[in-house]
């Protein structure tokens, strides 16, 4: 069985360009990509990936954005899965890598305020308290 390497995405490009370096990565190692997409119950947002679109609960685009985000990525890794979770991105980020045997999550270095700033909110969180080893991709 093969390793397998967690990303999240958000419909964003900073986090497409995360996903696409994931995909480079796992096409290297011989491992799969598990696409993740977490959901904040209760919020309202537009998915970028989808001009015209209005906002909704962003669960409603969720799928959307996950099976979106895999067609892309099938060019570069031949085995991908994906799931909706609900919750912080950083907790379901490291929820899902234990919850499968993740040897690897990858993350932006989406720019936050404060002591995130350097890294960015996610990513400081995730390699806090990911259960396996973290990369962290330039995507800004």
């Amino acid at each position: 069985m093969s390793s397998i390497i967690v990303v999240g995405v958000d419909g964003g490009e900073a986090s497409m360009r995360a996903a696409r370096r994931a995909a480079e990565i796992a096409r290297r190692l011989g491992s799969s990509l598990h696409v993740v997409n977490a959901v904040d119950r209760g919020t309202v947002k537009e998915y970028p990936g989808r001009p015209g679109s209005t906002a909704v609960t962003s669960g409603e685009f969720a799928d959307a954005i996950v099976g979106d985000a895999a067609d892309e990525l099938r060019t570069t890794v031949e085995q991908v899965t994906t799931s909706v979770v609900y919750g912080r991105a950083a907790v379901a980020l490291s929820e899902e890598a234990a919850r499968l045997d993740a040897e690897l999550i990858v993350v932006g270095n989406k720019r936050a305020q404060g002591l995130s700033r350097v890294l960015g909110s996610v990513a400081s969180a995730v390699a806090a308290h990911a259960p396996c080893d973290v990369y962290i991709a330039k995507t800004v």
